[in-house]
């Protein structure tokens, strides 16, 4: 990785720190209502889930369609670096803002869970929620960096928020889930874990083909 490129990343990383910080904080704060009563535990969970989807749209939307729109890549166009690297540098400054925050809210519901009154069984069900999260952000940077329609960004993000509300139903209706879901232990059933990796595997898949296919753009118009 050469200085351009690192600089790059601390740039975007610089300029979205009070964006990263504040969801974090919002998360947390979403987590903390959660163990107080069964409304809380709604109100707080809905919470968390809405922090990291206005993280999600506000990262991709802000710092990188944007960027786009205000024709900063014509600037970037006379610095030594090339389309894959300026790919590159996008994407891992966009992941490392949204994956930091995923990854501490992800981390401090486990604990939560852990250690408050809340039954652990509801563990697998949580982290299928969360790792879908992750899958659309992954999707909707892939979008953003495959096309300039403001019709699919549109689009991604409607079925992206649509679609959280039909996946968390149907997670609540599994066997494993409503077997297991009220139970002192977390209990990793093969249909939990089937879906936690195809939404982490799929959410790799299709940002790893828009940065392929980005990278091997001529330009950047």
């Amino acid at each position: 990785m050469n200085s351009i490129v690192r600089h790059l990343i601390l740039k975007d990383l610089y300029l979205m720190r009070w964006l990263i910080g504040g969801s974090i904080v919002a998360g947390l704060l979403s987590l903390a209502m959660m163990p107080l009563g069964k409304i809380f535990a709604y109100v707080g969970g809905v919470s968390l889930i809405c922090v990291l989807i206005v993280l999600n749209i506000f990262l991709v939307m802000t710092n990188v369609v944007q960027e786009k729109k205000d024709k900063v890549l014509l600037f970037i166009l006379s610095l030594p670096v090339s389309t894959r690297e300026y790919t590159v540098a996008k994407v891992l400054a966009n992941t490392i803002a949204f994956t930091v925050p995923w990854l501490v809210l992800t981390a401090a519901n486990i604990v939560m869970i852990d250690v408050s009154q809340i039954p652990n069984g509801i563990l697998p069900f949580w982290l299928a929620v969360l790792a879908y999260l992750l899958f659309y952000y992954c999707s909707l940077l892939a979008v953003s960096l495959v096309t300039e329609s403001t019709g699919w960004h549109t689009t991604a993000i409607i079925i992206g928020n649509v679609s959280v509300n039909f996946l968390i139903p149907i997670l609540l209706s599994r066997p494993s889930v409503t077997a297991h879901g009220d139970g002192p232990v977390a209990v990793w059933t093969g249909d939990i874990l089937a879906i936690i990796a195809v939404e982490l595997l799929a959410g790799v898949a299709a940002l790893g083909l828009a940065v392929y296919l980005h990278s091997r753009r001529p330009d950047f118009v």
